[in-house]
């Protein structure tokens, strides 16, 4: 998967020269946690809702009383410039792991000093969750396979024969080998997981995850 399939196109944007209040305002409206921004044609930054609240929690009674005003603030005072972006044809991979290495909600996506869009953990999510085909009829079946490209193979051959549609196939390290998660179109698990063993795999039980 890449980031220019996943992102979303249509960004909320605001400029250095709106304030905290509109750029507030946008957020709330849009139900947007994070605001790319954009100087002309370039980009320039990005803020957050985070941002604007530790700006205005930060404020101290000398600067209310000296007539700071925290809506009339500008963005570009408080945006967080040069920040971590990745481009369209990113992986979706790559910019999960760093949203959840630096904790973060969203990021730009980029071509050059362009916006071209951005993708959050829910956009992240979503590909993950079309990539497995989670969301409609079927069951998931564990099995344990060598680290084998053979074995694979012949696991993939061996549901072809039972005549069950596979929705898809996820495979993660596991011990000594992979773990493969089948999702498939049918009811009758039990003849699956039966024929799986004859054919020589290991069906694990849920101690084996949990131990």
């Amino acid at each position: 998967m890449y980031v220019g399939r996943r992102m979303t196109r249509n960004v909320i944007t605001v400029s250095p020269e709106d304030t905290l209040a509109s750029a507030a305002e946008l957020m709330k409206e849009h139900r947007v946690h994070h605001l790319p921004v954009v100087a002309g044609e370039e980009f320039a930054g990005i803020v957050t809702d985070t941002d604007i609240r530790n700006f205005t929690l930060g404020l101290t009674s000398t600067d209310r009383e000296g007539g700071i005003d925290a809506r009339e603030t500008k963005v570009g005072e408080i945006m967080t410039r040069e920040p971590v972006t990745v481009g369209p044809w990113d992986t979706v991979e790559d910019a999960l792991l760093i949203l959840h290495r630096r904790r973060f909600g969203a990021l730009p996506v980029v071509e050059g000093r362009r916006l071209v869009g951005i993708i959050s953990k829910a956009d992240v999510l979503a590909g993950f969750i079309d990539t497995l085909c989670i969301e409609g009829i079927g069951v998931r079946i564990e099995v344990l396979v060598p680290r084998e490209a053979n074995a694979v193979v012949r696991l993939v051959k061996t549901v072809g024969e039972l005549e069950v549609e596979m929705k898809s196939l996820v495979l993660s390290p596991f011990q000594d080998g992979f773990v493969a998660f089948l999702r498939i179109s049918t009811i009758d698990v039990s003849t699956v997981r039966e024929k799986l063993r004859k054919a020589g795999f290991r069906i694990p039980d849920l101690s084996d995850f949990l131990g």
